[in-house]
C-alpha cells in the first residue's frame, strides 16, 4: 500500500524503489533489460533505520542514481536524500548511512526529484504549509538554502515537477486551487491559477518545451475526470476533458414501447437532481418488455455510472451495441445489471482496447452516435427511476510516465 517510484535508464534498465512491507526500510531492485526481457536483480537496502515512505528516484546523465524520501522518527517526518554511483548496489556508505537531511522534523513531508545537466532539484511540501525547493549543482558542491515556491495551507502529496529540454523547472500543485510556477534557471515567475476548483494528482510534462498539466477533477461523489491544460499558445488553455469517452453522454434517450415515443433526457441524466430521469409517458426509466434506454456519445466508451432514485425489481434487461448491421448482444465485463440497486458502476469492457472493433455509429431519433442500447426483456414489477447516468469513472490516482 505504500507509494513507490521507478525510472527507466537509457539502456532500458528499470530501477524500482519502495518501502518494504514489514520493516518499512527503503529498498530498491534493478530490473535488467536484455534480449527483450527484464530480469529482477537482488534487493538492495538503501536505508535500514526507522520508517521510510514516499520515495522519489532520478538519475544523472553520468548514471548516478539519487533517491529522496520521508523518514519518520517519533511520529514526525524528515526529508533525506542519498545517491548511488554503482548502479544501485551501494547507497552512500551503506544501509546504515541515513544520507543528507534537507529539512527539520515536521508533521508531513513529500518530495519530488528532478535532475538535468545543471542541477539536482528536490521539490517538497512540508507540514502542509509550504512548497519548497533545494538544489545541488550537478557535479558536486553544496546544497542551496530552502526557497519557498508557495506558502499557505493544505500542501500535501498533490504536486508535481518537471524539467524542460531548455532547462526550465516547472512546478504544479493543488491546495484548493490548481496552480503553476516556473523557474528559468535564474528567477521564479509569477504563480498562475490553472483551475480555481483545484485538481488531484496533478502531473506535469514538457513537450517541445511547452508545459502540459493533467489532473483529476471531481465531477461528483465517486466520479473523477481526467482534465488537461497546456501553454501551447503562450497562456494556459481552459481546462478540458482528456478522454471524451469518459464524460457526460452527448445524448440519453428513453423509448416507451406503449406510446412508441422517444424522450430526450440528456440534461436530466447529467444533473444532480434526484429522480428526474424518466419517460414522461410512463413516469419511470423503463418498465415493459421492449422499453429501451439509449446511451450515446460521439466517441466509444466502456464504463457506466448509474444512480437511481428508485431501484427496480422483477425485471431483466439486455445490453446491445450496433455492429453496422444489427444490434449485437453482449454481457458487460462486470455482469448484467438489471437496474435493481440505486448506485452502480458498470464496466462494459475491461479497457478501451477491448471495446468491439465492429461497434459503429447509428442514427436513433435523428442522432448519429455510438450507442449502447439497454432493452427490457422481462417487465418490472417495480420500475426503476433514474437520477444520474454518465460515463465518468471513479479514478483513484493518476501518474504520467515520462
Amino acid at each position: 500500500d505504500e507509494p513507490f517510484d521507478c525510472i527507466i535508464t537509457d539502456n532500458n534498465d528499470i530501477h524500482l524503489v519502495y518501502s518494504e512491507t514489514g520493516t518499512k526500510y527503503l529498498v530498491t531492485r534493478k530490473l535488467a533489460f536484455s534480449n527483450g526481457v527484464w530480469s529482477s536483480g537482488t534487493k538492495q537496502t538503501i536505508f535500514n533505520g526507522d520508517v521510510c515512505r514516499y520515495p522519489s528516484i532520478a538519475v544523472e546523465s553520468n548514471g548516478t542514481l539519487w533517491v529522496s524520501w520521508s523518514r519518520m522518527t517519533g511520529g514526525l517526518y524528515r526529508l533525506y536524500i542519498k545517491s548511488s554511483t554503482d548502479n544501485g548496489i551501494t547507497w552512500g556508505t551503506g544501509p546504515t548511512d541515513s544520507g543528507t537531511a534537507l529539512n527539520g522534523s515536521s508533521s508531513s513531508v513529500f518530495s519530488k526529484l528532478c535532475i538535468n545537466s545543471t542541477a539536482i532539484y528536490v521539490i517538497y511540501t512540508e507540514a502542509g504549509v509550504q512548497l519548497s525547493v533545494r538544489s545541488l549543482p550537478a557535479g558536486g558542491g553544496s546544497w542551496s538554502g530552502e526557497y519557498n515556491i508557495a506558502t499557505g495551507i493544505l500542501f500535501d502529496e498533490h504536486f508535481d515537477a518537471a524539467l524542460s529540454a531548455d532547462g526550465r523547472l516547472g512546478v504544479v500543485w493543488d491546495n484548493e486551487q490548481l496552480q503553476y510556477r516556473e523557474y528559468d534557471g535564474t528567477v521564479w515567475g509569477a504563480v498562475t491559477i490553472l483551475d480555481a476548483d483545484g485538481g488531484l494528482f496533478p502531473q506535469l510534462q514538457f513537450t517541445n518545451n511547452v508545459p502540459m498539466v493533467l489532473y483529476l477533477s471531481s465531477y461528483a461523489d465517486e466520479q473523477q475526470q481526467i482534465k488537461y491544460t497546456s501553454r501551447h499558445t503562450g497562456a494556459f488553455s481552459s481546462p478540458a476533458v482528456l478522454d471524451k469517452g469518459a464524460d457526460l453522454f452527448d445524448t440519453v434517450l428513453l423509448y416507451d414501447t406503449a406510446s412508441s415515443t422517444y424522450a430526450d433526457l440528456t440534461s436530466a441524466a447529467a444533473s444532480a437532481t434526484t429522480g428526474d430521469v424518466y419517460h414522461p409517458q410512463s413516469n419511470v426509466l423503463m418498465k415493459e418488455s421492449g422499453d429501451c434506454l439509449y446511451l450515446g456519445t460521439d466517441n466509444r466508451f466502456r464504463y457506466l455510472k448509474i444512480l437511481l432514485s428508485v431501484a427496480g425489481s422483477g425485471g431483466t434487461v439486455a445490453y446491445r451495441y450496433w455492429d453496422g448491421n444489427n444490434w449485437t448482444a453482449f454481457t458487460p465485463a462486470t455482469g448484467v445489471f438489471n437496474f435493481d440497486t440505486v448506485d452502480t458502476d458498470i464496466l462494459l469492457w475491461e479497457d478501451s482496447i477491448t471495446t468491439p472493433q465492429d461497434w459503429q455509429e447509428h442514427i436513433i431519433n435523428g442522432e448519429n452516435k455510438f450507442w449502447i442500447k439497454v432493452e427490457v426483456t422481462s417487465g418490472y414489477t417495480v420500475a426503476p427511476v433514474g437520477s444520474r447516468i454518465t460515463t465518468i469513472p471513479d479514478i483513484k490516482a493518476l501518474v504520467v510516465r515520462r
